[in-house]
């Protein structure tokens, strides 16, 4: 695996030409013409759940028909076995690795192992993907005798109304404008990508059986340590996280670290990677990481937030705060024993503790039955 990595890489350092980014979440400085390999996500209008059910449930047993998973429908099962092999017949240069499906979108493993031809790009892969999955679904629809119709017209109601593939026009599309993609450039990211595809499912049944996960938690263990939360957990289970730490000053210069280049430009670079999706860590203590902190949340960004002060019984974080909690992009964590002689002490071991969540894959919670009752 890390030869084929290291051979998807090879001069991706080269200049950039141009591609026009139409979707949303492209990252506007990469060549996407070239290889390179992506998870790619296209979630159905309106989250309408035509590509299956959830089955199985939280606890059920890994490997038996209790574990949660998709069971597809008829339109899953035909985009599965007709519409994704024609992704690699029609371009031969892109090896399809994955496919996760869920209910209401789908997940892409799409290896690009050589330059695209003929001036193609990734966007044009997805869009004929997108393309043959909608006439998949009107043909099923027309032998189901709908007539063209939607299956109900809350649905017809939720999906886009124009589609531009001539006398089927009038016929509403699949999924939503637009997808996400996921650039992976290193083997152990390909590993945590893998992993988020496969425990989609799991994720999305530990949601409905116990929402309680969202609100406040004690007794939470990351990486050995414990600590109380507040907000949405499943932050911690996105496979890419990034630490913010900035000194109060510049080590070169003197100057406060806020009021340099180098400062401006990591700020930059840290909220452009949040922009795509990785999860920002920090305890936002000095200036520099306060001014990131404050960034994601106006930016709605993914982040986690390390506190010394405990999260007890009747605690809430501060009302910018408290929204971003409940809106799933932010994850309070306070940390138990964090009891050195010093403010500086503490506030040097929530930096360290920031870096551990980065690089830790575990995490769970005791007594599961305070949550799911």
């Amino acid at each position: 695996m890390m030869e084929r990595m290291e051979e998807m890489y090879d001069g991706i350092g080269k200049p950039r030409c141009e591609t026009k980014h139409n979707q949303h979440r492209r990252s506007y400085w990469h060549d996407y013409h070239q290889k390179g390999l992506y998870m790619i996500t296209m979630v159905i209008g309106g989250r309408q759940r035509l590509f299956g059910a959830l089955v199985g449930h939280a606890h059920g047993r890994t490997g038996t028909a209790e574990t949660p998973h998709v069971l597809l429908s008829e339109l899953g099962q035909r985009v599965v076995e007709e519409e994704v092999p024609k992704i690699h017949r029609f371009y031969p240069e892109v090896e399809v690795w994955r496919v996760a499906m869920m209910p209401d979108h789908i997940h892409l493993l799409l290896w690009v192992r050589e330059a695209l031809r003929d001036g193609k790009h990734l966007g044009m892969v997805v869009r004929g993907f997108k393309t043959g999955c909608s006439r998949a679904w009107w043909r099923l629809q027309d032998e189901q005798g709908l007539g063209g119709e939607t299956p109900s017209t809350a649905a017809a109601a939720a999906v886009p109304k124009a589609s531009p593939l001539g006398r089927e026009h009038l016929r509403p599309v699949l999924f939503e404008k637009g997808y996400h993609d996921r650039i992976i450039n290193r083997p152990g990211m390909l590993e945590n990508i893998k992993r988020y595809m496969a425990e989609n499912p799991l994720r999305a049944r530990i949601r409905e059986e116990c929402p309680r996960l969202m609100e406040r938690q004690l007794h939470l263990w990351i990486g050995g340590r414990e600590y109380a939360a507040f907000g949405n957990l499943f932050l911690l289970k996105y496979p890419i996280k990034e630490q913010v730490f900035f000194h109060r000053r510049d080590p070169r210069t003197g100057l406060p670290t806020e009021l340099t280049e180098a400062y401006q430009q990591e700020r930059n670079r840290l909220l452009r990677m949040a922009e795509e999706g990785t999860v920002l860590v920090t305890p936002g203590i000095s200036k520099g990481e306060s001014l990131v902190v404050s960034d994601a949340l106006d930016a709605r960004l993914p982040l986690i937030l390390l506190q010394k002060e405990p999260i007890g019984e009747y605690w809430k974080p501060p009302q910018r705060r408290f929204y971003a909690c409940a809106a799933g992009h932010l994850l309070i964590l306070a940390p138990w024993g964090v009891d050195g002689p010093t403010d500086y002490s503490r506030f040097h071991q929530l930096n360290d503790y920031a870096r551990d969540i980065c690089e830790s894959t575990e995490m769970r919670i005791l007594d599961y039955s305070t949550i799911c009752a």
